[in-house]
C-alpha cells in the first residue's frame, strides 16, 4: 500500500519530485564556506579558491572551453611569489562539477586577485540541519496523509427512533 502511495506520489507531481531531488541534493551545498585569507595564513593541503586577474582568467577560459573567473582545489605549493593548485575540470550539472580531469596549475601573485580558504560553517551545518528534518517531516506527513486517523469512516448519527403506540 505505501508503495503505491510512494510511487503514484512521485509520477504524478512533477513539481514534488523536483522537491524531493533537490531536498535530497541540498547537502551537498552546505556545511563549508570560503572565507578570505590575510596575510601568510595558508597551508599545503588547504582547499583553496582563487580569484583570478581578468587577462588570467581569459587566457584559462581559452585553455578549458568555458567561462573561468576562478579556481578552486588543494593548495599544493606556495611561494612569496606563486600558488600552485590541483584543479578539477569538467561538466557542470545544477551547480555541481563532475570531473573529468586534474591538472596542476601555478599562478603567479599578481595573477590572483583574492585567495579564500575553504572552511566549516557551523551557520550552514545548522540550517541544513534544520531544512532536512524539516523536509523529511514534511515529506513524511504528505506520504502517511499527515499523520490524521485512518480507522472506519464515522457512521454518521444513528436513524430517527419510531414509536407505535398499543393498546389504547
Amino acid at each position: 500500500m505505501l508503495n503505491r502511495v510512494f510511487s503514484s506520489f512521485l509520477v504524478t507531481s512533477p513539481v514534488r519530485w523536483t522537491g524531493l531531488v533537490l531536498l535530497l541534493l541540498f547537502p551537498l551545498s552546505g556545511c563549508y564556506s570560503y572565507v578570505p585569507v590575510l596575510g601568510d595564513g595558508l597551508a599545503p593541503g588547504d582547499d583553496v579558491r582563487l580569484r583570478l586577474s581578468a587577462p588570467t582568467a581569459t587566457t584559462v577560459s581559452e585553455r578549458v572551453g568555458r567561462p573561468i573567473r576562478s579556481v578552486e582545489g588543494p593548495l599544493l605549493a606556495f611561494t612569496s611569489d606563486s600558488l600552485q593548485v590541483d584543479v578539477g575540470w569538467g561538466a557542470i550539472y545544477a551547480g555541481t562539477v563532475f570531473e573529468g580531469r586534474r591538472d596542476t596549475l601555478q599562478f603567479h601573485r599578481s595573477q590572483v586577485l583574492e585567495v579564500d580558504r575553504r572552511e566549516f560553517s557551523r551557520v550552514r551545518t545548522g540550517l541544513t540541519a534544520v531544512a532536512l528534518t524539516t523536509g523529511a517531516v514534511a515529506l513524511i506527513r504528505m506520504i502517511t496523509g499527515g499523520g490524521q486517523s485512518q480507522g472506519p469512516p464515522d457512521p454518521g448519527p444513528p436513524p430517527p427512533v419510531m414509536s407505535i403506540p398499543f393498546g389504547r
